[in-house]
């Protein structure tokens, strides 16, 4: 069964990456059994970051099969994406 992945794209440089880390942290393990999180830095995966077009730092992608559903540019708070998250993960039952 596919996973919805929760792509956080982020740099030490940046002092909301690094809070947006930690705020990411409680919905790992809230959602851990259907979500994938993953820490992309941007400065050590380029690449990455130029195929997700990334110009904003943090930004979140949730992606589901292949498939962007949501971003969130800039520091972005818990509740909104735990919300974001549930919506997407009661879309692809």
């Amino acid at each position: 069964m596919q996973k919805l992945i929760v792509k956080n794209f982020w740099s030490h440089d940046s002092g909301e990456s690094n809070l947006q880390i930690s705020l990411l942290k409680d919905l790992e393990s809230l959602f851990k059994a259907r979500v994938v999180f993953e820490h992309i830095n941007v400065d050590e995966n380029t690449q990455e970051a130029e195929k997700y077009n990334i110009k904003i730092l943090p930004t979140i992608i949730l992606e589901y099969g292949g498939k962007e559903r949501e971003r969130f540019n800039g520091l972005t708070q818990q509740l909104f994406l735990k919300r974001a998250i549930k919506r997407v993960l009661s879309e692809i039952r």
